[in-house]
C-alpha cells in the first residue's frame, strides 16, 4: 500500500476577504452583497499605486534604451525614465487625486471629494 493512499481527503483551504458572518448562514457566500473589506481594498489601492510607479519608469525606460541602441545615442535612457516617472505620476494625480473623478457608470460627478475607482473598485 502506497503513502498516498494512507492520506486523508481533506479540502482545499479557502481565502476569507469577507467578514464572517454567524456559523448557522449557509447561504453567506452566495447572498452576502458585501463587497471586499476595507483593508483589501487599501491593499489593492496601493498594489495597483507601486505597479504605475514601476511600470512607467521601466517601460520608457525600456523604449529610451531601444532607441540609444537604434540611433547610437546615450541620453534617450534618462529621458525614457523621466518622462516614464512624470507619466505615472501624472496617471495616478488624475485617478486618485483629483477632486472631481470621473465616474464610469455616468453618475454626477460633481461631489465634493472622489472616491478611488479602478479594476479593483468599480
Amino acid at each position: 500500500m502506497s503513502a498516498l493512499r494512507k492520506r486523508t481527503e481533506r479540502p482545499d483551504p479557502r481565502i476569507v476577504t469577507k467578514r464572517a458572518t454567524p456559523a448557522g448562514d449557509a447561504h453567506r457566500w452566495s447572498t452576502d452583497t458585501e463587497g471586499p473589506s476595507p483593508t483589501a481594498q487599501a491593499d489593492a489601492l496601493g498594489a495597483t499605486v507601486l505597479a504605475y510607479l514601476i511600470t512607467g519608469p521601466l517601460l520608457f525606460g525600456g523604449i529610451g534604451w531601444l532607441l540609444d541602441r537604434a540611433f547610437d545615442t546615450t541620453f534617450l535612457v534618462a529621458f525614457g525614465v523621466v518622462l516614464g516617472m512624470g507619466l505615472s505620476l501624472y496617471t495616478i494625480w488624475l485617478r486618485y487625486g483629483t477632486s472631481q473623478a470621473p465616474t464610469p457608470d455616468g453618475r454626477d460627478a460633481s461631489r465634493a471629494g472622489a472616491e478611488p475607482h479602478n479594476e479593483e473598485n468599480p
